[in-house]
């Protein structure tokens, strides 16, 4: 008798159509999944997870690295222009490095430049903030710059400009 190839056997009863009920029960009637874990293959998803887990926590970490840049490069942009803000209301450079390390409390190394130091009603002054920072052996050196007209104070005109 020949059997269809997708027919099972039963050694507890007739030709199972799909599949005999005794076989279900016993197991004899199922077919083999071959995308199911064999023993030959028991350890290679573990393996797989050890190789892989490092690279993983490492792009994680470059990923978080990043991200923290990325966080004090708009810090530092927000601190020039809180500095630029100063620069046009006040005169000397205290208080616009007064406002840059207000803004930026998280940034202690900041480096402040102001041009001009001595302004006049109109002048366009610029706020240069620069810090480093290091993601692992390589520094970067991040900058931001921000610029404003200084503001007439009560009581005087916009002096000459000689051209």
């Amino acid at each position: 008798m020949s059997h269809h190839p997708r027919e099972v056997r039963c050694d507890t009863g007739p030709p199972a159509h799909p599949v005999h009920a005794r076989c279900v029960r016993s197991g004899l009637g199922r077919r083999r999944r071959p995308w199911l874990s064999t023993r030959s293959s028991e350890g290679s998803l573990s393996l797989e997870a050890v190789m892989v887990l490092p690279i993983l926590a490492l792009l994680l970490v470059v990923l978080l690295q990043l991200a923290a840049l990325v966080a004090d490069v708009l810090l530092l942009h927000e601190a020039a222009r809180s500095g630029a803000r100063a620069a046009a209301t006040t005169s000397g450079t205290g208080p616009v490095v007064a406002a840059v390390t207000d803004a930026a409390p998280e940034l202690p190394d900041l480096k402040v430049q102001v041009t001009p130091t001595v302004r006049g009603d109109g002048d366009l002054v610029r706020v240069e903030v620069r810090v480093t920072r290091s993601i692992g052996p390589v520094d970067h050196r991040l900058q931001a710059v921000a610029h404003a007209r200084v503001e007439p104070a009560v009581g005087t005109t916009r002096r000459d400009v000689m051209p």
